[in-house]
């Protein structure tokens, strides 16, 4: 894909997750990252979320790992 599609993508993924539960956004957006991490980082910032701090969170709470 050319930068210009992968950004069109990105914002279209953006746009139909932004109403989900931020549950729902992370796990998806661990799905994406598995695929490509770049992927899952550019969804990441598109939505606001701050992808070192959720992954402290998960640090934290080792029996939240077990679901992701």
């Amino acid at each position: 894909m050319s930068e210009d599609q992968k950004s069109q993508l990105v914002l279209n993924i953006v746009g139909h997750m932004a109403a989900a539960r931020r549950e729902t956004q992370l796990r998806q957006i661990c799905h994406l990252f598995r695929a490509d991490a770049d992927y899952g980082r550019r969804v990441a910032q598109g939505l606001g979320i701050d992808l070192e701090q959720e992954m402290a969170k998960l640090a934290r709470r080792p029996e939240a790992m077990e679901k992701v």
